[in-house]
């Protein structure tokens, strides 16, 4: 857990959805092989093979496929709890995708053969292709480990859009951020007053000296006369 918990979150986030597509993937892939082929022995046609693949032998395969799925959107929709109890199911029905593939590398009983493998007549023997219950199994192990890793990593894997959440404080404007005179007054018209007043809290800029380079002198002690500014006759 220790070492889990120091590989970025983002990184375990990103490794869960591709090992759900990949789960998805292998489950369907799984589906479409051929699991067994049952040989008959027919009165009228003579020996008969009749085979069946994962989506006859094993219905589930593809609802699984469907759910790894289902698990993405699950993953980045939740977060804590949500996404602990996402993960427990997964590792359930990873585990049930495992037994399942595990039981189809034995051949079943003639009675026990899918719809589509019986034919009217005397059974022969049924032959197990091992290719398509292995990747089932495969396809479970990436289920239940996904699951798992969802349920111990919860609290620190990423919410989707948490960055994308608005502010809940508004900053005051400072010197060097003055506000934008366009939207105080779009602001101003929908609050119902007048933008060309003056609020009463603001100040008003300060008169620009009519001479940049003039300073006011103060007056000489004992002196009635008023100040004068540079380059002004007295």
């Amino acid at each position: 857990m220790t070492r889990l918990l120091r590989v970025a979150p983002s990184r375990l986030l990103g490794a869960a959805i591709v090992g759900l597509g990949v789960a998805a993937a292998v489950l369907w892939g799984s589906s479409r092989l051929t699991w067994l082929t049952a040989t008959w022995d027919t009165s009228l046609r003579g020996r008969v093979d009749a085979s069946a693949t994962g989506a006859a032998t094993e219905p589930v395969l593809v609802p699984w496929a469907l759910l790894a799925l289902a698990a993405i959107a699950g993953l980045l929709a939740t977060s804590g709890w949500g996404r602990r109890v996402v993960g427990a199911l997964l590792v359930v029905a990873g585990l049930w995708v495992v037994l399942q593939g595990a039981g189809g590398l034995a051949p079943p009983a003639p009675g026990a053969l899918p719809a589509v493998a019986q034919v009217p007549g005397r059974p022969v023997g049924v032959d197990v292709a091992v290719a398509g219950p292995i990747l089932a199994a495969i396809g479970g192990l990436l289920l239940g480990g996904v699951g798992l890793l969802m349920v111990l990593a919860a609290p620190v894997l990423p919410r989707l859009g948490a960055r994308y959440d608005a502010p809940t404080e508004k900053r005051p404007p400072t010197a060097d951020r003055r506000p934008d005179p366009d939207q105080q007054l779009w602001k101003a018209l929908d609050e119902g007053r007048d933008p060309t007043a003056t609020p009463p809290h603001a100040t008003p800029d300060p008169p620009a000296d009519r001479d940049a380079g003039s300073t006011p002198r103060a007056p000489d002690a004992g002196s009635d006369r008023p100040p004068r500014g540079d380059g002004v006759a007295g």
